[in-house]
């Protein structure tokens, strides 16, 4: 058929054939979504519209085909490559007998329907039976997209796939040879033979060849995509060379790179863009160009074939699903995502349908009924999932405990090496939560010069380095919101930072030599712990974080004492289950069954075993005998001062470094984070007294503004009173803080202070700051006596920066005109927070 521009239907031209495609995955998935229906389903559907029985547009030409096959291969490597390890060696028994139970009864019920009812002879029957036992992961990108990838049923469903798919390909090729009359005890001990050496191979093989890949090329991460897609590919192509089917081969590849292919980490942001944006839509397309309408109007076995493996699959998969809720007690929900997810058929029923119909063993009335069934279970199976598994996510969150010390969770990241940027951005990516929201904060610290022009140069390159570690963050998917700080000490700088913005965790990098002998790590670092109470890591890798299988963790004696332990702990795990990785705790002169204990209180999933330690002497073995090239060290130490520090722990770093190790080293943090008032009764914060709150001021300036607020509790006669205003407005830069546009926090430790003084000003008009682009509208000074150490100054800063994290609230703050109206103001902010 000749259309306008010398065009003809079918569409031959491959350029416009491309195009099209690129429009149907565009739009279809847009479409079906705004009428709250999957958007997988739309190729589908656009596929067999398209197609050569209706409007005759696109034909399943070899380039098609090719990408089909291509993008099924690439759902069942996603499959094994997302399945969390941990969960699918524990639940390995559950998908055992949920494989079973969802391919015996399909497989039992299916072969007597065909066998007795219509009239199918024995290969055809147990053959059409096989079809819909096994099941294809087509809804596994909406599991994906909700999250829920990693809960117990889906890794349970994922892993009967499996077994299912399996025995199904098996029965595949014993039915075909025993057709050809070939099936003799040479066969079976040859197909085992390959199927073994072929799963040796990939098992043991391939992690050693990818191990060694990611390790020794480094090219921004393009070689390792294409390594990834090499090895699926060639992997895929030996499994159907030794006898079974491609499938399976991908599947297993996808199973072996899961632990050197960390969920958060470049390589499989673009692992998964690439598969769901382009390869898999059109595989979907694929599905519904299969789809002969015209089938339907050709008469009634066409129909019969059909309804009869539809409703068996669906009727029987209903069954093993309802069953297998029942005996794991898992919720309706659940039961309904491991339907959706096991009624759908593709990829073994396309190889045993094309091989039985080859062969002769099954006809054209088969051929079409399974087309139409591959196409409605693939309609169905998304829906139901999409439906049935926003409830899932909804109850993994309400099952799942919240602690305060969890959340929430900001990491900064400070960075002076280009070279370690990435590593230390990809482990800061690894320590972050899934479902958090909160943005890692990487962090330049720029030593003030006495001359303005290094500084602004200085800065100029700091810029640079966070510039890079910017878009690295954007390739791994995890927002970030860059800072550079000048202050004249950099432990100060980063201090400062962290407190600023209320930071949890503080991951750091070392070069492993140390500024002086009595410093642990260096001047920076060990200063930067002494001001600080947050969770450090200190960071020292000799290769790439994801080629690691195991973590070593040396446990001293009492650590759990310390407040921040458990969150420790939930990190240990955290990292552990990102890596893919086990964990070898060394438990150091005390009780390995207590720590056991703590450890099992973390509902994280992550296989542990633990090792006692007698001695800090027996330790040194023990360490050095882990050192290799699969094991990161992690020491979990603790801060001097502390009941948990031994010096053994200050020696260990530089041991470790001398070995060439890679290591991490953990500070818990010194208190947990939580919620504490501290307004008094009548509403104001217990340090701000009425006196020392102004709102109307008119001052001409920001230092005009400080000086009248300071004048409310130091005379201006007072020798202390010109050098506190000299602390604040001038010796301050770089470390005034805006808390949100148009309010400022300026604080200082003043000697011959008796206690902590908290001062309020609002200036309605708005006074301007050199730092500040906008003006300022509330001024918040905070003086602490002399006395009082860097963190408790800083804690008590934290705290009251909490009161003005809540900007829809701020305009309500500026048009308080009485000290009754900032009672209420903070009374309401209290609550909040206490929430």
């Amino acid at each position: 058929m000749e259309l306008i521009l010398g065009l003809t239907l079918p569409v031959e031209d491959p350029i416009l054939i491309f195009g099209i495609c690129m429009v149907v995955i565009l739009v279809t998935p847009l479409l079906f979504e705004r009428f709250r229906l999957p958007g997988l389903i739309g190729p589908i559907i656009a596929g067999v519209v398209l197609g050569s029985s209706v409007l005759n547009v696109l034909e399943r030409g070899q380039a098609i085909e090719l990408l089909g096959n291509v993008g099924l291969l690439y759902i069942m490597f996603l499959s094994g490559l997302e399945i969390n390890m941990s969960q699918f060696r524990k639940n390995r028994d559950r998908s055992l007998v949920f494989g079973i139970i969802t391919f015996t009864i399909p497989q039992l019920v299916g072969t007597i329907l065909f066998r007795y009812v219509l009239g199918f002879g024995w290969a055809a029957a147990i053959l059409i039976a096989s079809m819909f036992a096994s099941h294809t992961l087509v809804p596994y990108p909406i599991v994906s997209r909700l999250g829920i990838m990693k809960n117990d049923a889906v890794v349970t469903t994922v892993g009967g796939t499996i077994l299912t798919d399996t025995v199904a390909l098996l029965v595949l090729v014993v039915v075909a040879r025993a057709f050809e009359g070939e099936l003799t005890t040479t066969f079976w001990i040859t197909l085992a033979l390959a199927m073994v050496i072929y799963v040796a191979a990939v098992v043991y093989l391939l992690p050693l060849l990818a191990r060694w890949f990611f390790r020794n090329v480094e090219d921004g991460g393009k070689s390792e995509f294409i390594f990834v897609l090499a090895v699926v590919f060639i992997g895929a192509y030996l499994a159907r060379a030794v006898g079974t089917e491609a499938i399976l081969g991908a599947f297993l590849v996808g199973l072996t790179l899961n632990r050197l292919i960390p969920e958060r980490s470049r390589l499989m942001t673009r692992i998964q863009f690439f598969g769901e944006t382009f390869i898999i839509p059109f595989f979907l397309i694929f599905i519904g160009l299969l789809v002969d309408v015209s089938v339907l109007a050709s008469g009634w076995s066409a129909w019969i074939v059909m309804i009869a493996m539809l409703s068996t699959n669906v009727g029987t998969k209903w069954i093993a699903a309802g069953l297998t809720r029942r005996i794991y007690n898992y919720s309706d929900a659940q039961g309904w995502v491991i339907f959706g997810l096991s009624t759908c058929e593709a990829a073994a029923t396309l190889a045993a349908t094309l091989v039985g119909y080859e062969l002769g063993i099954i006809g054209d009335d088969v051929l079409n009924g399974v087309v139409l069934m591959i196409f409605a279970t693939c309609i169905l199976g998304p829906w139901v999932v999409d439906r049935f598994g926003r409830k899932v996510a909804q109850e993994q969150e309400e099952e799942q405990l919240y602690e305060p010390r969890q959340a929430p969770q900001r990491i900064l990241v400070p960075l002076a090496n280009p070279s370690t940027s990435e590593a230390l951005m990809n482990i800061a990516s690894l320590l972050r939560d899934n479902k958090s929201e909160e943005t890692i904060f990487p962090l330049t610290v720029v030593a003030e010069e006495l001359e303005a022009d290094n500084t602004e140069s200085n800065v100029a390159a700091a810029e640079r380095l966070l510039a890079h570690a910017v878009v690295h963050a954007a390739e791994i998917d995890v927002p970030v919101n860059p800072v550079t700080r000048v202050a004249r000490n950099p432990a100060s700088g980063i201090v400062e930072a962290a407190t600023e913005r209320r930071v949890s965790d503080i991951v750091i990098g070392w070069n492993g030599a140390r500024s002086a002998q009595q410093r642990i790590f260096g001047t920076v670092i060990d200063q930067m712990l002494e001001q600080s109470s947050q969770q450090v890591w200190v960071c020292k890798l000799e290769h790439s974080i994801n080629t690691f299988q195991r973590l070593v963790v040396v446990v001293p004696p009492l650590v759990d004492h310390n407040p921040g332990f458990y969150e420790a702990v939930r990190s240990l795990k955290q990292l552990a289950t990102q890596l893919g990785a086990s964990i070898q705790a060394l438990v150091v002169q005390d009780n390995a069954d207590r720590f056991r204990q703590h450890f099992n209180e973390v509902t994280i999933e992550a296989d542990v075993a633990f090792m006692q330690i007698a001695s800090w002497q027996a330790l040194d073995p023990a360490i050095q005998g882990s050192v290799n090239d699969t094991n990161l060290i992690v020491l979990l130490s603790a801060r001097e001062g502390t009941i948990a520090y031994e010096r053994s722990l200050a020696r260990l770093p530089q041991m470790l470094a001398d070995l060439h190790a890679s290591f991490l080293v953990l500070y818990p943090s010194e208190k947990e984070i939580r919620s504490v008032s501290t307004l008094q009764p009548q509403g104001l914060p217990d340090i701000l007294a009425e006196n020392r709150v102004l709102l109307d001021l008119s001052t001409p300036s920001y230092e005009k503004t400080v000086d009248a607020l300071l004048s409310t509790a130091i005379d201006t006669n007072d020798p202390r009173h010109n050098s506190v205003l000299k602390a604040l407005v001038y010796d301050d830069v770089g470390y005034a803080s805006e808390l949100l546009p148009g309010v400022i926090i300026s604080h200082a430790r003043v000697r011959e202070l008796k206690e902590t003084k908290m001062f309020l000003g609002i200036h309605r008009e708005g006074v301007k700051h050199d730092r500040i682009q906008q003006p300022v509208h509330v001024v918040i000074l905070l003086l602490s006596p002399s006395q009082r150490t860097t963190q408790e100054h800083l804690s008590q800063l934290a705290e009251i920066a909490r009161y003005f994290s809540h900007v829809d609230n701020l305009d309500k703050l500026t048009m308080c005109r009485s000290l009754d109206q900032l009672r209420a103001w903070f009374e309401q902010q209290g609550g909040v927070r206490s929430r």
